[in-house]
Order: structure tokens, then sequence, then C-alpha cells
């Protein structure tokens, strides 16, 4: 049966996979065809808040296979089956393996780490990494035979997945203090221990991103809404990120009347799921999930880490609860309610991969619309962007239209009249303008020049191309 479902989980991650890149996935794929290992590691990686796992696999994965939107987003669907086998290992050694079917079954068809599983960046790969520890680490409290080996390369993969996915050590010395086992405190100090020495030498790249950071944080200040700021909404919005995944309603009355008594039905899921297990296993999973979510909350009211693909990695326990209340109740009830929780699942999940209003930034279908106009293209930016750059591979004549990013005063506006000279139309792609240009200085140039806005057109994800003529 768990085969079957793999499979499943494995064809729900490989519809709609060739969809446009978005710009982290840009970023990530235009650097790894562009640098050496080495500089991919010592120099890339310093402007990407992020450990080196996933640039590394990245960039052997595409020496071998290639820089398609498909060949660089395998790896995560990978990683993303692999996790449904983890969940299943970790419901069976919990409870049962009828527990552990159920929750793998819930998890192959969980919208958001479909969506993740489909993503070439390193969240799928936090999550794998994290409920492969999680496995082991349940293992050595139930005293089985664990060799260290396994034990010190478990935490060495999350040590090089994801910085948030490190908030599940503190989650799991609590736990075991909780339950005040001296003798496996020593034992998974140990192997912690031994895991971070191996990986001091990426200590100083570490400090160079600090500083990288911090450095963004003062001159875009507005960067920390997009990178991960926490306000009240954050908890509630992971809470139903992690039953619908990314789609969502304009209409926001009509979206909450929808959601209302979903995130209902799943909270008492949860209720039922948290009161079926013993003390100990209580105790596990509530690690698990709420020091991780209370840790990246505090923190991110001083360093902008909290986002709900960001604690993706919390998602196995809250997917084990569900199916644990599903478990919990008499045969009728329990595939009523395992009914409904699938429908729900199963229509979000499909409403993502088959509505591409739903699915990332459209760069594919802006590049062939421009690469049909022969007219220049400027940025609201210092130069082109990466997703850009991938689809039009350099036949389009574009240029960012900024000297200094963000845009203060029109000093910081490149020389737009010698760079138009003689044009008479140019096409201006508004592209996170409210952190490059939020007085929109570029557009009041244009104006200067004598041009005119003729013509408007939205990309999904991308924003408005404003056309203007003179």
């Amino acid at each position: 049966m768990i085969w079957v479902i793999l499979v499943l989980g494995t064809i729900l991650r490989l519809i709609s996979l060739n969809q446009s890149l978005w710009l982290d996935e840009a970023i990530n794929v235009m650097a790894a065809n562009s640098y050496s290992f080495f500089e991919m590691i010592t120099q890339y990686a310093i402007a990407d808040f992020h450990p080196p796992g996933w640039f590394i696999i990245l960039w052997l994965w595409g020496k071998l296979f290639g820089y398609s939107e498909i060949a660089v987003r395998l790896p995560s669907v990978i990683f993303g089956v692999l996790t449904i086998y983890s969940v299943y290992l970790i419901g069976k050694k919990i409870v049962s393996q009828k527990l552990g079917l159920m929750a793998a079954l819930l998890f192959a068809i969980n919208p958001l780490h479909i969506y993740y599983s489909q993503e070439a960046r390193m969240y799928a790969l936090a999550t794998l990494a994290v409920s492969i520890n999680f496995f082991l680490f349940i293992k050595v409290i139930k005293k089985e035979k664990v060799n260290m080996i396994f034990l010190i390369f478990a935490n060495l993969l999350v040590l090089s997945s994801d910085y948030v996915a490190y908030f599940i050590f503190p989650a799991q010395l609590a736990f075991l203090l909780l339950i005040r086992k001296k003798a496996l405190v020593k034992k998974w100090l140990m192997a912690l221990i031994i895991a971070v020495l191996i990986g001091i030498w990426w200590l100083p790249i570490f400090f160079a991103q600090l500083d990288v950071g911090a450095v963004a944080a003062a001159n875009l200040p507005t960067w920390k809404f997009v990178a991960g700021s926490f306000d009240f909404k954050t908890l509630p919005l992971t809470f139903v990120k992690f039953i619908i995944g990314r789609i969502s309603l304009a209409d926001k009355i009509i979206y909450g009347a929808i959601m209302l008594p979903v995130c209902t039905l799943f909270a008492y899921l949860l209720y039922r799921g948290i009161k079926s297990l013993n003390n100990l296993h209580r105790k596990l999973l509530f690690s698990w999930i709420i020091i991780p979510l209370s840790l990246a909350t505090v923190i991110s009211l001083v360093i902008p880490v909290y986002n709900y693909f960001r604690v993706l990695f919390v998602l196995p326990a809250f997917i084990i609860l569900i199916a644990l209340g599903i478990f919990s109740f008499k045969f009728k009830l329990k595939y009523a309610f395992l009914a409904a929780v699938l429908v729900i699942q199963i229509f979000s999940s499909l409403v993502y991969l088959f509505n591409p209003l739903f699915q990332r930034d459209d760069w594919k279908e802006l590049v062939n619309f421009l690469s049909t106009k022969n007219e220049p293209v400027l940025f609201e930016s210092s130069g082109t962007l990466p997703p850009f750059n991938y689809y039009a591979k350099g036949e389009i004549d574009a240029r960012g239209a900024l000297k200094d990013f963000p845009a203060k005063d029109l000093s910081d506006v490149a020389d737009l009249e010698n760079i138009l000279q003689g044009e008479k139309q140019v096409y201006l792609v508004e592209y996170l303008v409210d952190i490059s240009d939020p007085q929109r200085l570029i557009q009041k140039q244009l104006t200067q020049l004598n041009f005119k806005e003729t013509e408007i057109n939205n990309f999904h994800g991308v924003g408005f191309v404003y056309h203007y003529k003179r």
C-alpha cells in the first residue's frame, strides 16, 4: 500500500513541473550555471542566507542533468517523495502501520508540500532532513539500536538544509529534558556536537551572510516584509497554508467564509489527535510543532525569518496529528472525516496544479510577449533580473533603469535621455517597484522625456508592464 501512495505522491509532484521559474529559483539556477563549485559555495552563497546543502546539490545536479525547469526541480520532487515515506515510518513507529499509511496518504496529497516539492529551493530538502532526524530521534527515545554515524549524518543533513530548520534541535532538547533521560541527552548532544564540528568550516561564510543581511536590511527597509517579518496574521496564516497550500481568493470575505468551517474541521481533528496520544508521544509532537514556531516568532521580531514556507519542516508533525484525529473515530465517522480531509486537500492541490493563476511568477509568458515587440525594455532595478535573463537569453534589448537601489531621488535614475535617444517606444517592467523605486521616479523621468503611457499588460506574479510612446 505504501508504494501506491508513493506513486500517487510522485505523479502529483510531476504535474506542471515545467511552470516558469520565479525570482529566487532563477537566481540559484543562473548562479549554478555560471559559477565554479568553489565560487558557488564561497562567493554566491554569501548573498543567499542559507546553508550550503542546496547550493551543492543544485550545482552537481545541474552539471549532470542541465538547467531546464524540470531538471532543476527534480531534486525537490525526490526529496518530497522520500519525505512521504519518512512520514509513513514515523507514524508507524509512533502508533501503527495503519496510522503511518494514513499520514503518508495525507502528506502525499498535501497542497503546500506539493508546491514546495516543485520548487528549486531548499525547503523540501529541509523537510526531509527534519523528518529523517525525528525518525532516528524516536528510535533513540524508544531505546532501539541506532548507529551513531546515522545520527551524525541526520544532524548534518539538517545543518546543511536551512537555518530555520535548526529550531528542531532546541525542540528535541526540550523534549529530552521533559522526559528526564540524562543518558539520552548525552547521546543526542554528542551526535549534535560532532555534526556541528564537521560543519564548522561554514562558520566564516555564515558570518559574511549576516553582514550582507544587515546591509540589506539597512538599505531596503521594506524587504523585511518579503523576507519574513512577523505580524499577528503569521501564525493563523501558517495554519491555513498547511491545509490548503498557496491558493487564495481576492474577495477576503468569501475566502474567510469558506476557510472558517475548513479550519474548524482541522482544528477539531488536531484536538482529537493530541487527545488520543499517550503522554510521551504528545510531548514529542508538541515539541516538534510548538517550539520551532515559537522560536521563529520571537526571532522574527528582530530578524525577519518567519514565513510559512520556512517552517514547512513542521508540516509532517501537523499531518500526523490530523491522521491521528481521524484515526480516533470509530468506523463510519473515521471514513467520513477522512473523506472530508481528502476532498479538501485534493481539491486544493488540483487547483494549484492546473490553474496558472496559483502557480509561480510567469516570466516565461512575459519574455514571449516582449520578444515580439522589438522595443527597448526597462526594469525598476539596477539591472535586468535573473528570471528574465533565463528566458530571454540575451535576445531582448533590456536594461536596468536605476543607478542605485533603492532609488531615493532622480539622481538615482539612469540617464534615460541618452539610453532612449531616438526611441519612440519603451516598455517598463514594474517588478519589485515598491522596494526598488517606491516613488516611481523612473515613470516621472519618462514623463519628463515626453513619453506617455499607452497600454498596461499584467503578467501573473510579475505585475504590470507599461508601454510608453512619444
